[in-house]
């Protein structure tokens, strides 16, 4: 009997220390929402979790080492925020949770998702109406003026419209104009853009490179905001020049 009691505390012991192992960033108990509450549940996920919180510790450390380290240690924790709300929050898969957290981690990304028979996802794997619209932002920045030699302030708007396709939900096309701080345009028109779990991809395949050109759609106080992703800022470049960035621009559905 006393063998029977000692194997299973021994058991229990080793199921305690392989949660424990395998824990979240965060504490589980008190996890709310789906995208939590399926971290906690599986073992890769909670890995997964507990790697992209250390990586992000670890940078917020390395911003001391330069000069302005107060201004890099805010804007990586703007992305931060922005990379929870837009691109982990947004997932209804394990499968995009997954492929989130990895790329976070790795700085690698994966391109090209696409759907082998597009006419028979679900309607949980489509976007929802929300997904669709006009989406802008404005902002001001400044141009130089030659007859008085000094930069004017300028008001411009961004402005990104998605339009459905007729019988092709998992489609749309994207049009619209961005501006840079320099004030150069970036025309973003007619492109014909796929939903992939829980975002909008244009893709253009360069002679040496792809291009792609995520959008991320995430609800805010009762409408729908968006996030550019220009990955490894290719999009932007193959397109418009370098020129400036937009990559990390938010705009709010009208």
């Amino acid at each position: 009997m006393k063998k029977l009691v000692l194997a299973i505390v021994s058991i229990l012991g080793a199921s305690l220390l392989s949660t424990q192992a395998n824990s979240a960033s965060f504490d589980c108990k008190k996890a709310a929402t789906w995208v939590e509450k399926t971290i906690c549940k599986s073992p890769e996920l909670s890995k997964l979790d507990d790697a992209m919180a250390k990586k992000y510790k670890q940078n917020l450390t390395n911003t001391f080492d330069y000069e302005d380290s107060e201004i890099l240690k805010g804007n990586m924790i703007i992305d931060q925020r922005l990379w929870l709300k837009f691109q982990r929050n947004t997932c209804k898969e394990t499968e995009c949770l997954i492929r989130e957290y990895k790329e976070y981690i790795e700085d690698k990304n994966y391109y090209g998702v696409a759907w082998n028979f597009p006419d028979e996802l679900s309607r949980s794997d489509l976007p929802s109406k929300n997904e669709f619209g006009k989406f802008s932002q404005t902002f001001k920045t400044s141009i130089y003026n030659s007859e008085t030699n000094r930069n004017d302030p300028q008001e411009v708007t961004n402005t990104l419209s998605i339009y459905s396709v007729a019988n092709k939900p998992y489609l749309s096309i994207i049009e619209g104009t961005l501006f840079f701080t320099n004030f150069h345009t970036c025309d973003v028109g007619d492109n014909i853009a796929t939903w992939s779990q829980n975002h909008w991809v244009i893709n253009d395949d360069g002679q040496d490179e792809i291009l792609e050109l995520r959008l991320y759609p995430a609800p805010y106080k009762g409408k729908t905001q968006l996030l550019l992703k220009d990955i490894d800022d290719q999009f932007r470049s193959g397109r418009c020049g370098v020129r400036g960035y937009f990559d990390g621009i938010v705009l709010e559905r009208e």
